[in-house]
């Protein structure tokens, strides 16, 4: 008689969809937060940008993002645009009001950790004509066509 030991497996979903819909359904969580702030997030993901990367920690990256942008600026847009390069997706969170670096990088540095699991990277990258812009670059699973 032979003995299989299975192991649980933790479910991950991997999901081949649309970044602009994900940045859409995130913004729309987080809108009650920018509107207290009096700001707005406009999402100028481009619709064929696709996603392939675990849905949950793709999903609490950006939220994080987001929310720490949100929580942190006072009357101001919050833009998300994205871009592409092969495989690696290139994500921008833009703010033109006034947030301060020294207030959200150890949050920063808590997200990094996650965005390491998606080959990924976070920076604060600018602060020019009152516009400071946090990048968060991932790879995909198989390279854009």
């Amino acid at each position: 008689m032979k003995t299989e030991l299975l192991t649980p497996e933790s479910p991950v979903t991997m999901i081949t969809a649309s970044l602009h819909d994900l940045v859409d359904t995130l913004a729309n969580s987080l809108q009650p937060a920018a509107s207290r702030n009096k700001s707005l997030i406009i999402n100028d993901v481009p619709v064929n940008i696709t996603a392939e990367r675990n849905e949950h920690l793709l999903s609490s990256v950006l939220a994080g993002l987001m929310n720490e942008v949100i929580t942190h600026t006072e009357s101001s847009c919050i833009r998300i645009t994205a871009k592409t390069f092969r495989n690696v997706v290139l994500l921008h969170v833009k703010n033109d009001g006034s947030l301060n670096y020294d207030s959200i990088s150890h949050n920063l540095s808590a997200m990094q950790t996650q965005a390491e699991k998606l080959d990924g990277f976070i920076g604060f990258t600018s602060y020019r004509n009152k516009i400071t812009t946090i990048a968060f670059s991932f790879t995909n699973i198989q390279e854009a066509a």
